[in-house]
């Protein structure tokens, strides 16, 4: 055998490193895949806050508005906060003229009171919305809010939110609107994997940015 010749035990010992880290990789993989869901669900308690937060974003979804109604109407919060960013073709509302009377308007026939309905258009858009919030917080000395979101988005936007109030000893849980999505059988469905993993990407990557 030549000098420098790698042995079959040399090989060998190799390979199997090589598959190793191959099925390790592939593990850890196939666990973050199955694990999806529940990564991007959120974990926090809702409990009886100073305001719910309804996003607004191109007008807000229907299923959202009519989930923060019923909690107003249970008494988890005396007021509804809209954060509203400027609507586009999108809106399943059907706002017509001005955005926050029109908003105001879908909420009062939902059953809540228009005096206990607060509208905060955010023209920078709705990266800028939990810092909105946050000067609202401090301006009006609320300490707890119950945000509206999508359930496979609560754990993200749970995140967004913390990051930002947290530090001023501000508490933010997520009400989560069901999404008609399984836990155990979104892979299955070609739109519902589409999804799922899309938003997977953005929640991680915002991890890996330290947010």
């Amino acid at each position: 055998m030549t000098s420098g010749a790698l042995s079959v035990k040399d090989f060998l010992d190799k390979a199997k490193l090589v598959s190793y880290g191959f099925f390790g990789l592939l593990i850890l993989f196939l666990i973050l895949f199955f694990s999806a869901p529940f990564l991007l669900i959120s974990k926090a308690d809702p409990k009886k806050s100073d305001a719910i937060i309804l996003e607004a974003i191109e007008t807000g979804k229907k299923d959202k508005f009519k989930q923060a109604a019923a909690l107003w109407k249970k008494g988890l919060a005396p007021v509804i906060l809209i954060l509203h960013s400027p609507p586009n073709q999108d809106s399943d509302l059907g706002l017509v003229g001005d955005p926050t009377a029109s908003l105001q308007t879908y909420l009062v026939s939902l059953g809540v009171e228009e005096t206990k309905i607060l509208v905060y258009t955010v023209d920078a858009g709705p990266q800028e919305f939990p810092k909105t919030l946050l000067k609202i917080a401090l301006d009006r000395q609320w300490k707890t809010f119950l945000l509206i979101g999508k359930e496979y988005d609560s754990a993200t936007l749970l995140k967004l939110y913390r990051n930002v109030l947290e530090p001023a000893g501000i508490y933010i849980a997520v009400s989560k609107v069901s999404e008609g999505i399984g836990s155990w059988d979104w892979f299955t469905k070609p739109k519902s994997l589409e999804s799922i993993l899309g938003r997977l990407s953005k929640h991680l990557y915002l991890i890996l940015l330290g947010n």
